[in-house]
């Protein structure tokens, strides 16, 4: 079993590309000590992640994003046991036209992601329907 928890937030402003590549190293970093994987999606000052993994390090880095000042708003859209991981590694979905190049390369295509989820991340259909419902609530992504 494998504890995951779904939620979804705002930015008070826009994330530039830079502060994308730093939040991009500093999760990376902290979800590989700390045994996570998931998935973080950003777009349009909108976060939505999904987090995976043993349940005190999970519930423990969502208290962390708690008092995040980038992040607004949390709404816990669901927590609880799953079977098996949805995520074989810990990815994130951005996009942007003045994304890095390794941010680029370490990143998912958002519209790749939300034309077909199930492709992107581990078959897990709850997950899949999950992140197709809360993408097609990003504006400029219809």
């Amino acid at each position: 079993m494998v504890y995951q928890m779904i939620y979804f937030s705002t930015t008070p402003n826009q994330l530039d590309a830079a502060q994308i590549s730093d939040l991009l190293k500093q999760s990376k970093a902290n979800n590989a000590r700390d045994g996570i994987t998931g998935l973080l999606v950003y777009y349009d000052k909108m976060f939505f992640q999904i987090l995976e993994g043993g349940r005190d390090k999970v519930e423990a880095c969502y208290h962390r994003i708690e008092k995040d000042q980038r992040h607004r708003k949390l709404f816990l859209m669901w927590e609880g046991d799953a079977e098996k991981r949805a995520f074989d590694d810990w990815k994130m979905a951005y996009e942007s036209k003045d994304m890095c190049e390794e941010t680029r390369k370490s990143s998912l295509s958002i519209h790749k992601l939300k034309q077909d989820p199930g492709q992107m991340m581990g078959g897990d259909p709850y997950i899949a329907c999950a992140i197709q419902n809360v993408l097609s609530d990003f504006r400029e992504l219809r």
